[in-house]
């Protein structure tokens, strides 16, 4: 045989077995993964047309993107800055102008 050859070895009982052990575990694990359970759904976001981060939600005090948190306080509309690699995504309503006017009331 030449220098550097590959040369396969016959499978015997002992490599046959490995193979089997290999195949269970991976089958056990995927059954423990299938059994394992579901997070809840998050919270639906609230979108409005035509709204915009700077705008905000309707009657929303307080919003964000998941990026940008903003808040509405006596008309005037303040957001954070923007992180460096942040994805935005629907604009979520974190509290209620209601709840404000409540809070005042009080």
């Amino acid at each position: 045989m030449p220098r550097g050859s590959f040369h396969h070895a016959p499978i015997n009982g002992a490599s046959l077995r490995a193979i089997a052990s290999v195949a269970a575990a991976l089958v056990v694990v995927a059954a423990i993964a299938a059994d394992a359970p579901v997070a809840p759904p998050a919270p639906e976001p609230m979108q409005a047309s035509g709204a915009s981060i700077q705008s905000g939600l309707p009657d929303c005090a307080v919003w964000t993107d998941r990026c940008v948190i903003c808040q509405r306080d006596a008309g005037v509309v303040s957001c954070s800055n923007i992180g460096v690699a942040c994805q935005p995504q629907a604009m979520l309503c974190l509290r209620s102008e209601a709840t404000e006017e409540k809070k005042r009331a009080n």
